[in-house]
């Protein structure tokens, strides 16, 4: 065997122009596909954090009933006794409760269906981070009465400036129609564009006080622990604690997102069977290159004794040898590249209102885990085994005495 690997080593050097060729096709390949995927990965992490933080957070707690028909009535209390269980657990990092109301915004210029969250501006702060996502203005911690932030888009649509008033009007827990005035003192803006344009926030006392509900009542409760990946066991245990409520998880509020999550997967497969096919096709290209070129010297090798089995294995080597050269080496600039661009970052500004319509962020961190390295690498190895399987049916299929004829 140490003959076999020796020869196959000494055999892809004799034209090291096309040997290099190879190599430099393979370290390209690679370290492309690393890049691919990682960036994907990225664009997958920015959609489910910027999902998590607008949206959805890492559970949410209502009542039961609440989830199949959002109305006022099916509201918890107090907020107090949750707020207390929740925060004695050590994986829960920050809580917020929140009133959810439907109801319509109108101005003078035509009016809108809109859902409006009540929300404490201390707790959004920490929760979505509501303040930092002001296209401009001010935030709901502003000095004044009834202040609304609503989307530019929704702004635009009811022809109002920030600082003019809208009307909210919705049912309260008597089943009344009850309606205040509230003043625009912010655009918003989380980056889903369809989401803000159907969504304003008020503040959590000022929807209280025009509900009728009880003091420390809430519709929905958002949770974020210190780590997601404690998501599943807590919604388990919790579900038993708060047996007159109903946890759900950011993938169950958000079905889309595993959607999504399956469709990039599904993508990524597809890139890396086609980067592996390229790569397949040029190995056996430049295999099949040097059997032909080497017909007279396989042939004195099959008639001085060499089996074909050897023969075989060493041309199948020759392509493995190529790849296990050039694997690592790719692998290490695309670990060099994924590592610094997932502290700078991709600025993908240039897209951003594209980009914006499905919730994604306009700077990307691309990212990739050890796993897929190694099955990148695991890949292409088979790839180079089968690479070489042809080339290597080609010269065992020759004729000594006619292979060593050739000129």
């Amino acid at each position: 065997m140490k003959m076999i690997i020796k020869l196959a080593w000494l055999n892809i050097w004799r034209n090291p122009v096309r040997t290099g060729v190879v190599m430099a096709a393979v370290v390209i390949g690679i370290w492309a596909l690393v890049f691919l995927l990682g960036f994907f990965n990225g664009m997958v992490d920015s959609y489910i954090n910027a999902t998590i933080e607008s949206r959805t957070s890492h559970l949410q707690i209502h009542h039961p009933e609440f989830v199949e028909d959002p109305e006022v009535i099916f509201y918890l209390d107090p907020a107090e006794l949750f707020r207390e269980k929740l925060h004695a657990d050590n994986r829960v990092k920050t809580t917020a409760e929140r009133l959810v109301l439907q109801g319509l915004l109108s101005s003078a210029s035509g009016s809108r269906g809109v859902m409006v969250k009540g929300v404490k501006p201390e707790q959004e702060k920490e929760i979505s981070a509501l303040d930092r996502k002001l296209a401009e203005g001010e935030y709901l911690d502003v000095d004044r009465r009834n202040p609304i932030l609503v989307s530019k888009g929704m702004g635009r649509r009811l022809g109002v400036s920030l600082n003019q008033h809208l009307v909210l009007s919705f049912q309260n827990v008597d089943g009344e129609f009850a309606s205040g005035r509230f003043r625009v003192v912010g655009w918003y803006d989380t980056g889903n564009t369809q989401e803000d344009d159907m969504m304003a926030f008020a503040r959590y006392d000022d929807l209280l006080a025009l509900s009728l509900m009880e003091e420390s009542a809430f519709h929905e409760m958002a949770v974020i622990l210190h780590d997601i990946k404690d998501v599943p066991a807590f919604q388990s245990e919790f579900s038993e604690v708060f047996d007159d409520a109903r946890i759900r998880s950011y993938t169950e509020i958000s079905p889309d997102m595993v959607l999504y999550n399956e469709q990039i997967k599904t993508m990524l497969s597809i890139v890396i069977i086609v980067v592996m096919i390229a790569l397949l096709f040029g190995i056996i290209n430049t295999m099949l290159m040097a059997v032909l070129e080497r017909q007279r010297e396989l042939g004195m090798l099959l008639a001085i004794g060499m089996n074909q089995r050897k023969i075989f294995s060493m041309i199948t080597l020759e392509s493995i040898i190529m790849c296990v050269i050039a694997a690592p080496i790719g692998v290490l600039i695309g670990y060099g590249t994924i590592g610094f661009l997932g502290k700078a970052g991709i600025d993908l500004r240039t897209w951003s209102d594209g980009l914006e319509q499905f919730g994604i962020g306009t700077l990307i961190y691309p990212n990739l885990g050890w796993a897929t390295y190694v099955e990148i690498v695991f890949a292409l190895v088979i790839t180079a085994i089968v690479a070489g399987i042809y080339p290597s049916i080609k010269a065992i299929s020759l004729k000594p005495v006619e292979a060593i004829r050739k000129l």
